[in-house]
């Protein structure tokens, strides 16, 4: 249905049934002065007109290449942007209808400038829209793979979390278009990135490390999804992506923008049946499912966007967004329930004005997010002889509120970010008889924040990019419902409240040391306040208590990082190399009861410690351009987790948990602007190096193969390809067992996976 839809719609955009002017097509080469091309780069189409809208904005590829279809006959120019290299702009050049122009567009490498721009003092990587189509990818972890240094962990057919130098979630600040959310799972069911859809997104980046000062809680890094915007006139966007064990989704975005007003609405519906392995086994297959959940929907998303903007004035625009998102039944093997339902609303406003000389930019911006999520054994065997269906469930909700106001001025950008995130669960167990247990009561997390970050020249040819921040942090929960009386059996406190003033900053210097040679050295800290469930959450279990600790201190990470990139005709190679010094790292540990409690029976609990810990390693990824059309990437990612010992708490394990071995890949890419192929190699070493105290596993090391190829032609775009082509049988060592109690099981990875994504554009 959904392709007859397309071919319907492409029919009607044809010149001859349409009275619109045929579109135009832009292609062309990003090239270095020697004449190779570069990856990358991002081009920018533009109307002539001043204050227009971009038209467009691509990627271009590993050669090179970029193209740009459906282009209004007008005039235009066009602007190419890349790290390391001066801005290249060609203007005042005409389209007609119908016209395929080329343009070819030489980057020099950059030297000293006249003006310094504050920039990211972070390692920043990113993926596209475009990159992300040209995979199976059903989730922004799954998506983000493809980066050095960035691994996934497994939950289940989706919902997966973003590691990134073995950082994984509580970690992380992972964003929307700048802004917080949180999921409402204690088990970290949904994450952040769960919530957003790929017809949304434009792109998503990556910044490793605690180099972001303007956002509280970046101990490992931040992943930023930022989501599309209208482009100026109408425009309609259709994808239907398909593959194996039932999966579809289908979606469709339409846009308009005039000079003072832009509108852009959407909607996306996603769902799967449980993927099998290599050996042709359903992951529900491989756990407690029900027989009649083994072949059922593991999971079922409705996504529903909309995003106005307008121009009050000369030099100022406001945007409203909201997104509105329905999952069902989602399937997660490694724990012991299933999210029966997830909602999540997210709401956006934003400022943007440039208003001086001197003041050249200031933003505004606002947001509110809330997700109800309900998870129950109900498709499990441990549910068959509850009364009501299901013999634990767990309610929960949560919901953030926040807002940023920043400036730029003299080249300083300054500002200043506050948040309120809000989180209650409520859980049942039929052992009880059902009586309610307020696991985390009315957990509050308020946090207000200061920053500021210049960019200095110290030569002509070293710049040093810096940045500080300040944060005052007050966590509570209820202190009528919070069960205290675990927390002082176990760890002698009935404490409720607590609050931290976590100071941080950055300094990076980066230096053009040749041409085509660039060397940085950064030095940053950055703290983390512990998670709500980290501190205060509570379960009554029979066998093991769940207990939170509310004398853990803020994690802080105290990081060096060395990197470098040399580009040399055809060959371009990064790598860098990093070490997190961890002071008070949170890490699961059992703890005995110390004091007697009434109605607390068990002699021991799962909670929560500090230690000290560090992550070191590295990545490295290079390319190779060996004919006008053909190129071979690869890179590598290693990291290393070890902590001190703390005996007197059980801690008796040198290894950091749930650490991604060495892992990387390899492809060799055909391209010729229109056509495409590649044929990818992906692999991970074995893992050793595990956490005895919590009975990790060693993980085997495995390699799989994966085939891609894709076509453009007009407004229409195909994307095929399988992953794991030979259909192995493997693991990653992160798909294991989230759960405080041990009830997961090593996750396998899909087995042969085609896949196919059709899309057109108007």
């Amino acid at each position: 249905m959904y392709l007859n839809t397309l071919a319907l719609l492409a029919l009607l955009s044809a010149p001859g049934l349409a009275s619109e002017p045929v579109p135009a097509t832009l292609t062309g080469s990003i090239l270095s002065t020697d004449g190779s091309g570069l990856p990358g780069a991002r081009v920018t189409v533009l109307p002539a007109s001043p204050g227009s809208a971009p038209a467009a904005v691509v990627t271009s590829g590993n050669r090179g290449l970029f193209l740009v279809s459906g282009l209004p006959p007008g005039t235009f120019e066009v602007r190419v942007e890349l790290p390391g290299f001066e801005p290249g702009t060609i203007g005042g050049f005409a389209l007609a209808p119908g016209e395929t122009r080329n343009l070819d567009v030489t980057l020099r490498l950059a030297g000293v400038r006249e003006s310094l721009t504050v920039v990211s003092p972070s390692p920043r990587d990113a993926v596209e829209a475009a990159e992300i189509r040209e995979s199976s990818a059903r989730d922004a972890a799954e998506a983000l793979v493809k980066l050095p240094g960035v691994w996934k962990l497994r939950k289940g057919g989706i919902a997966n979390d973003v590691v990134v130098r073995g950082s994984q979630s509580r970690d992380l600040n992972v964003l929307v278009d700048g802004e917080r959310i949180y999921g409402a799972c204690p088990n970290h069911m949904d994450p952040p990135s769960f919530h957003v859809d790929f017809a949304q997104v434009d792109r998503i980046e990556v910044a490793k490390g605690p180099f972001d000062v303007k956002n509280q809680g970046s101990l490992g890094g931040v992943v930023n999804i930022v989501t599309r915007r209208a482009e100026p006139g109408f425009h309609a966007t259709a994808n239907a992506a398909a593959g194996s064990w039932g999966y579809v989704n289908p979606s469709f975005t339409a846009s308009w923008a005039g000079e003072s007003f832009s509108a852009l609405a959407g909607y996306s519906f996603r769902r799967s049946d449980a993927f099998s392995d290599g050996d042709g086994r359903r992951f529900t297959e491989l756990t407690n499912y029900r027989a009649n959940a083994v072949d059922a929907e593991a999971f079922e998303a409705g996504t529903a966007w909309a995003r106005v903007g307008f121009v009050p004035a000369e030099n100022h625009a406001v945007t409203l967004s909201y997104t509105r998102q329905d999952t069902s039944h989602t399937y997660y093997p490694y724990l012991q329930m299933d999210a029966v339902t997830d909602d999540a609303d997210r709401f956006g406003l934003t400022w943007e004005a440039a208003p001086s000389a001197v003041l050249t930019s200031a933003k505004l911006s606002a947001y509110y997010t809330q997700v109800d999520h309900w998870m129950t054994d109900e498709y499990r065997t441990s549910s068959t002889t509850a009364s009501r269906g299901w013999s634990m469930g767990t309610d929960a909700f949560s919901k953030t509120l926040g807002g940023r106001l920043e400036a730029t001025a003299w080249n300083v950008t300054a500002g200043i970010e506050a948040y309120r995130r809000y989180w209650d669960t409520t859980t049942y167990l039929a052992g009880m008889q059902y009586r309610p247990q307020a696991s985390l009561p009315g957990a509050a997390t308020d946090v207000v924040g200061l920053f500021a970050e210049r960019s200095f020249r110290l030569s002509g040819t070293v710049n040093l990019d810096a940045g500080l921040r300040w944060d005052h942090a007050s966590a509570s929960v209820d202190p009528g419902k919070a069960s205290t009386d675990l927390t002082w059996a176990y760890h002698g406190t009935r404490a409720t409240e607590q609050t931290d003033s976590l100071p941080g900053g950055s300094l990076r210097a980066r230096w053009q040391a040749a041409e085509g040679l660039e060397i940085s050295l950064g030095a940053g800290t950055a703290a983390r306040i512990p998670e709500p469930q980290e501190r205060w959450f509570s379960l009554r279990r029979m066998g093991t208590d769940w207990v939170g600790n509310p004398d853990l201190e803020p994690s802080r990470n105290t990081a060096l990082d060395l990197s470098a990139s040399l580009r040399a005709g055809r060959f371009y190679l990064s790598a860098s190399a990093f070490l997190n010094e961890i002071a008070d790292f949170v890490v699961l540990a059992d703890v005995k009861k110390v004091n007697m409690v009434p109605g607390v029976m068990n002699p021991a609990a799962r909670t929560y410690e500090n230690v000290d810990a560090r992550l070191a390693g590295g990545e490295a990824g290079a390319s190779l351009t060996l004919t006008d059309r053909l190129v071979f990437s690869g890179s590598v990612s290693y990291v290393r987790g070890t902590q001190d010992p703390r005996p007197e708490l059980g801690i008796d394990s040198t290894d950091v948990a749930e650490m991604p071995p060495v892992a990387g890949r390899a492809s060799l890419r055909w391209d010729n602007g229109r056509f495409w192929g590649e044929a990818e190699g992906v692999f991970a070493a074995a893992q050793t190096n595990v956490d005895s105290d919590l009975l990790e596993e060693t993980t085997p090391g495995w390699g799989i193969a994966n085939l891609r190829a894709g076509f453009t032609f007009g407004s229409l775009g195909l994307t095929a390809g399988v992953e794991n082509l030979f259909g192995r049988l493997y693991s990653e060592h992160l798909s294991y067992q989230r759960d405080p109690f041990r009830s997961g099981v090593k996750l396998p990875e899909p087995g042969r996976n085609v896949f196919v994504n059709l899309s057109w554009r108007y």
